[in-house]
C-alpha cells in the first residue's frame, strides 16, 4: 500500500518533532542536565525563552517516550485534515501553553512536549463537537477511547506534573477546534 503525498510529508513533520526532542534530550543526559535550566520559568524574563524551549526539553527517558507516543498518534490524526491544520494547531498549543503558563504557572521550571499534546488533543475533540462530520466524529472517539483519561492531567495531584501546560495547551486546541470548524463549515455551506 502506498503512501500518499500528504501522509508523508505529515509522517515527515512528526518523525523531525521526535528525532529534535530525542537529541535535546540526549543531549541534556551528556551535559549533566544543562538544558534544563531553559524549561520555562513563570514571570521571569531570563525564563522567557523557555515558551520556545520548553517542549523540546524531557526530565526522564519515561517522559520523553510517553511524549513521542501520545504525540505521534494524536498529531497523526490530526494530519487528517492536512499538514497545514497540524502544523498551525501545533504553534497555537506551543504559543498557548507557554504564554499561559509564563503567566500564571507555579514558580518552577516547566518541561515537556504535554501542553503541545494537550492542544492536538482538545482540538480533535472541539472539532468533531462543532463540525460534526461523519470523519471527525469517528476520530474523536478513538481519541476519547485511546485518550480519555488524559482530563486527569489538568489536576494538580503531583507537584513534577505541569497541569498547567495541560490546561493551557487543552485551551488553546480547544479555542482553535471551535474556530478552524466553524470556518470549515462556513466554507462547506457555501459550496
Amino acid at each position: 500500500m502506498k503512501l500518499a503525498d500528504k501522509d508523508k510529508d505529515s509522517i515527515k513533520f512528526i518523525a523531525t518533532v521526535v528525532v529534535v526532542i530525542t537529541v535535546v534530550h540526549v543531549f541534556n543526559i551528556l551535559t549533566a542536565g544543562y538544558l534544563s535550566d531553559f524549561g520555562l520559568l513563570p514571570r521571569h524574563f531570563s525564563g522567557f525563552t523557555g515558551i520556545i524551549a520548553y517542549p523540546f526539553l524531557h526530565g526522564s527517558w519515561g517522559h520523553l517516550i510517553s511524549n513521542i507516543f501520545s504525540f505521534s498518534v494524536l498529531a497523526f490524526l490530526l494530519s487528517r485534515t492536512g499538514l497545514a491544520r497540524l502544523i498551525a494547531i501545533f504553534m497555537i498549543s506551543w504559543l498557548g501553553s507557554g504564554l499561559g503558563v509564563w503567566f500564571f504557572g507555579r514558580m518552577h521550571y516547566h518541561i515537556g512536549l504535554s501542553g503541545i499534546i494537550y492542544g492536538l488533543w482538545a482540538y480533535l475533540l472541539m472539532y468533531a463537537i462543532m463540525y460534526r462530520s461523519v470523519k471527525s466524529i469517528a476520530i474523536a472517539i478513538l481519541v476519547m477511547f485511546f485518550y480519555g483519561s488524559m482530563v486527569w492531567g489538568f489536576l494538580p495531584t503531583r507537584e513534577w506534573i505541569s497541569y498547567e501546560s495541560h490546561l493551557f495547551g487543552a485551551i488553546s486546541g480547544g479555542f482553535a477546534g471551535f474556530f478552524y470548524a466553524r470556518r470549515d463549515k462556513q466554507r462547506y455551506e457555501k459550496c
